[in-house]
């Protein structure tokens, strides 16, 4: 019988050299087109997030947007192969583009789904008889 301490010593090793990846800082704007410009002048989502912490730098009104702070998927667009999705904010009632799958939104629904008992307005009551 071989012994399995090596194959386990490694993989602890391996645990405590390797940086842990965090996640991907969600860039949020309020224009599509300001987002898509940021995206395309920073060369990507790390450089745009460097962007956005310079002071200095043009940032076209976008932000780092707070994972608790996105309560829903208000709106979906593909342009050129890339998704979107614009997330509505508790602290705002403009909703901010972001990379789609950037960021799931901490409410339960998502933009064009319904409460099970949310009721559509086309529908009508039934006439009386």
């Amino acid at each position: 019988m071989r012994s399995s301490a090596p194959v386990l010593s490694l993989l602890i090793v391996l645990h405590l050299v390797l940086p842990v990846r965090a996640a991907t800082p969600a860039i949020g704007c309020p224009s599509l087109a300001n987002l898509r410009l940021l995206l395309k002048q920073a060369g990507g989502d790390a450089a745009a997030v460097a962007v956005l912490g310079n002071e200095r730098a043009d940032h076209l009104s976008c932000v780092i947007l707070a994972r608790d702070a996105v309560t829903a998927v208000a709106d979906h667009v593909s342009l050129n192969g890339q998704a979107y999705d614009c997330m509505t904010l508790r602290t705002t009632s403009v909703c901010h583009w972001t990379v789609a799958g950037t960021i799931v939104p901490a409410g339960p629904q998502q933009a064009g789904r319904r409460a099970p008992n949310e009721k559509s307005a086309a529908t009508k009551p039934e006439p009386r008889r």
